[in-house]
């Protein structure tokens, strides 16, 4: 597929709810034929995943924006490669991460501000909203500096397993490692935020 025009992240026409139904091997291969109709449903689909995950990795809602752009774009050039075998959403994530990546080196590892996305409160009275707002506020800002003194392989496994809730087996594709290097990851980013946090969160309880 050649000479995509830019995307814009968008919602499903209900006109085209013929596309709504066709599975994501069969949307692939009416994407390598042309059919914008299947690419607007694929960009439906997995626009909020895909952009979830580049916000949390990199911070900024331009970037997000611009690299959740560039990979449906890759995707929709090179759809004849898509394997049925894998889950659409692990091809869309690995190659949003390639991306963010190459974005990295260009820009010699500019500032990466990573929010982690916590439980939403229970139903509380006014008053106490707002005090659970505060807290919550102030441990998103604390988790989200902790979050930038992890190593990028840390951070995103994090972001897929947590965030993203991808089994290992799929965090392992993503990242394309094997799936004992991925657990390692995870078990070294869960005890540098605990060391990073903990002192922190105690002054603030105190």
């Amino acid at each position: 597929m050649t000479d995509v025009e830019p995307l814009k992240m968008t919602q499903r026409d209900d006109s085209d709810g013929q596309q709504e139904h066709q599975s994501d091997a069969q949307l692939a291969s009416l994407i390598a034929q042309g059919d914008r109709a299947a690419a607007g449903e694929l960009v439906v689909r997995y626009q909020r995943p895909v952009r979830s995950f580049l916000l949390k990795l990199s911070g900024s809602t331009y970037v997000a924006d611009d690299i959740a752009q560039e990979t449906f774009v890759r995707v929709f050039k090179y759809a004849k490669r898509y394997d049925p075998q894998f889950k659409m959403i692990t091809w869309l994530l690995t190659i949003a991460r390639r991306l963010w990546l190459n974005q990295l080196r260009r820009k010699d590892n500019q500032t990466r501000n990573t929010s982690y996305e916590l439980m939403s409160e229970s139903s509380l009275g006014p008053a106490m909203k707002m005090q659970r707002k505060d807290q919550l506020d102030h441990t998103r800002k604390l988790l989200s500096e902790a979050m930038t003194h992890l190593t990028e392989p840390q951070r995103t496994a994090l972001v897929l397993f947590h965030q993203q809730e991808l089994p290992v087996g799929e965090v392992a594709k993503v990242m394309k490692m094997p799936e004992g290097t991925v657990k390692s990851h995870l078990h070294r980013a869960r005890a540098a935020l605990r060391k990073i946090l903990q002192p922190q969160m105690e002054v603030t309880e105190s």
